[in-house]
């Protein structure tokens, strides 16, 4: 009897020992999961993916950078899989993905538009928040912008210039001045996104860019901070950007869709096709979380705490303990 008592034992522990094996294994099992987002996001998605490797060293996390639109057509349009979509307006997820692709959607943080420049711009010294439009639409000024449809960028700089037409504040230098601003833009200057448009002004091909300004503060470039009422920083102003409208393309083949000016908003979601949400999820609970909003402190992001959704029924649980319903946008 005790033969068959201690044998059965062993069994058991035996057992038991393949089960823990079994468990580590999973745990430990190598998990490459993909971001796709929006390029003013690199620096900040850097760094918070390395700090969550090194808490979870199985997670590999692949990061796609592009224009926002770009992202999005990624998984709407070409079928390719994502983990997480971030993009630079956060508007974009819910007219590009939600419903067919993404059941809801996060908004995270805020931004504000700045012009860009550095030594070598013509004018560097003498531009100011007052004086802007008289030197940036001169004849020899090189101007850079990116496409309205594949980066946010590229029509929150058109919002900019239109608002700043439309205030008055300018005097005769405000009249005509999106026409203007425009035509100081060569072809070879409209580009796809915001990476894109750094790397001009960093290799001297054009003088001024309207940037976000975390951008320009993370690469320590020279910066003209705008009047709150055209910069599309503020969300109690909402009202005043909506004056500004560009028609974009959101989908390839469609008609061209019209979009009002509106502050800088930073969405997120996990997408339907995500391979690995539940690992998304915790990634974003991460992100969202305490030291990640002090990641994007540091690189010059104006985070939200807590974060907003306006389909909140549809999150992940782990992120309904951090996210809250907001406004609709």
């Amino acid at each position: 009897m005790r033969h068959i008592t201690t044998r059965s034992q062993f069994l058991v522990s035996l057992v038991g020992l393949a089960i823990a094996l079994a468990t580590v294994g999973c745990r430990s099992r190598r998990v490459d999961l993909t971001v796709r987002y929006a390029t003013s996001l690199t620096a900040v998605l850097g760094d918070l993916s390395t700090s969550y490797h090194k808490r979870h060293a199985n997670v590999h996390i692949q990061l796609d950078p592009s224009g926002s639109q770009v992202a999005a057509r990624k998984i709407s349009e070409l079928g390719m899989k994502a983990d997480v979509v971030a993009v630079a307006d956060a508007r974009l997820i819910d007219k590009m993905l939600v419903p067919g692709h993404a059941a809801w959607s996060a908004v995270f943080a805020t931004n504000e538009i700045v012009i860009a420049h550095m030594d070598h711009s013509r004018f560097t010294d003498q531009v100011t928040d007052k004086n802007w439009p008289q030197f940036l639409t001169r004849p020899e000024i090189r101007l850079g912008r990116a496409n309205p449809d594949t980066a946010p960028i590229g029509y929150n700089a058109l919002f900019v210039w239109q608002l700043a037409e439309r205030s008055g504040v300018f005097g005769q230098d405000g009249i005509d001045l999106e026409r203007r601003l425009k035509a100081r833009c060569s072809p070879e200057h409209v580009v796809q996104n915001e990476a894109d448009l750094l790397s001009l002004l960093e290799s001297r091909a054009i003088d001024y860019a309207f940037m976000f300004r975390s951008t320009v503060e993370d690469h320590h470039l020279k910066m003209v901070r705008l009047p709150d009422a055209m910069n599309l920083s503020r969300v109690d102003l909402t009202d005043t950007y909506a004056a500004a409208k560009v028609e974009v393309r959101m989908k390839q083949g469609d008609e061209r869709a019209l979009l009002t000016g509106a502050p800088v908003t930073y969405g997120v979601t996990i997408p339907k096709n995500a391979p690995h949400a539940s690992v998304a999820a915790d990634f974003l609970t991460f992100v969202m979380g305490q030291e990640g909003r002090r990641a994007f402190i540091r690189r010059g992001f104006h985070p939200l705490s807590p974060a907003t959704c306006t389909v909140c029924t549809a999150l992940p649980p782990a992120l309904a303990k951090i996210v809250r319903p907001g406004a609709s946008r």
